[in-house]
């Protein structure tokens, strides 16, 4: 079987979801399975070797740069590898940064509204990529953070796909005061209708 895998980098920090998703295409690369790790954000950092591929979407600094400066919406592809090199997400990622969750609460909600958000040039470059290769025969979203992006890969690749159902609603409450409700249900609706497209 044929799986393509995503999963959520974490800087230079070890993860858990990180280590398992590792594992578990490791496991099923053994059982004579064709995975594909593809990482999101960062590359991903793990204790035992690293089955991720070496190219990062949604790189971190990407998606940072369309949130804040609409520039960086409309800029060329191409340029925008500049700054999606591994070499660099890692140097950046490795420093200490402060991160603080009532001033990330902007940027998690642009993701989390998939190809309405700031940050739809990535979803295309994804969709892009992954329609190049080899057809999966399943897509497996490990994070439920990443639940948007869940329907328009099911159909642009036109095979079954996974994703968790746990989204975290107390999180989504946290955004309604500063955000509005407005947005807090348009996150609703979206993880809603993404959830549904990936069963």
């Amino acid at each position: 079987m044929r799986i393509t895998y995503i999963t959520a980098g974490a800087g230079g920090m070890y993860c858990g979801s990180c280590l398992r998703d590792n594992a578990l295409a490791t496991a099923l690369s053994g059982r004579g399975h064709d995975v594909t790790l593809l990482p999101l954000y960062t590359p991903t950092r793990t204790d035992e070797p690293n089955v991720s591929e070496t190219r990062v979407f949604f790189g971190g600094i990407s998606v940072f740069l369309e949130q804040y400066i609409s520039l960086f919406r409309k800029t060329p592809w191409l340029v925008d590898r500049l700054w999606e090199s591994p070499r660099l997400l890692r140097a950046v990622a490795s420093r200490a940064v402060e991160t603080k969750p009532a001033q990330l609460g902007a940027l998690t909600v642009s993701v989390l509204e998939g190809a309405h958000g700031h940050q739809r040039k990535e979803l295309d470059k994804l969709v892009s990529w992954l329609t190049d290769q080899p057809r999966p025969d399943v897509l497996d979203i490990s994070n439920s953070m990443l639940i948007a992006i869940a329907g328009p890969l099911k159909e642009a690749l036109g095979c079954p796909s996974t994703a968790p159902c746990r989204v975290r609603t107390s999180s989504s409450r946290g955004y309604s005061s500063r955000f509005g409700r407005g947005r807090r249900h348009s996150f609703d609706r979206t993880s809603s209708m993404s959830t549904r497209s990936s069963r």
